[in-house]
């Protein structure tokens, strides 16, 4: 053991003094630095009711397959109207894809607004959504404005 150190060793004390007031000792005792842990909550939206994305999957989905089934087995009498309504359905269902997808972002905004978070982007992915949306609905109308007209 060095000399100075033990444990009837006192702190290091310092005085100070001030004209006007009698002599203050203050003394310094090192503290002990006790670190808490740090819990990280990862949150997750996972919707209470039927999941609309995977509605909208399945819509997507089905506009596929109508697509490509026309184009395998739509000849059959070598009129274009098979086409034409193929590609419509198919336009439809992505239409309702996307509307099924900006139901999903809706509920995940008001869900993120609710616990804190930022919602900019569930609000912008409603936004496109709606978007798309609206585009492919106008597609099909006007493919099926089409096959009224090439009918006719």
């Amino acid at each position: 053991m060095q000399p100075g150190t033990g444990p009837d060793v006192r702190p290091e004390t310092e005085s100070l003094q001030n004209e006007q007031n009698p002599p203050l000792v203050v003394t310094q005792y090192a503290q002990p630095v006790i670190l808490q842990p740090q819990i990280v909550y990862v949150l997750k939206y996972r919707p209470e009711s039927g999941n609309m994305r995977h509605w909208s999957y399945l819509a997507f989905f089905m506009g596929i397959v109508i697509y490509f089934g026309v184009l395998m087995f739509g000849n059959v009498n070598g009129s274009n109207i098979v086409f034409l309504l193929g590609e419509s359905i198919c336009c439809l269902s992505f239409g309702l894809g996307f509307f099924l997808d900006a139901a999903f972002y809706k509920g995940k905004s008001e869900w993120e607004s609710s616990t804190g978070q930022s919602n900019a982007g569930s609000t912008t992915g409603v936004i496109f959504d709606i978007l798309f949306g609206i585009i492919a609905i106008v597609i099909a109308i006007l493919i099926l404005i089409g096959i009224m007209s090439f009918s006719l």
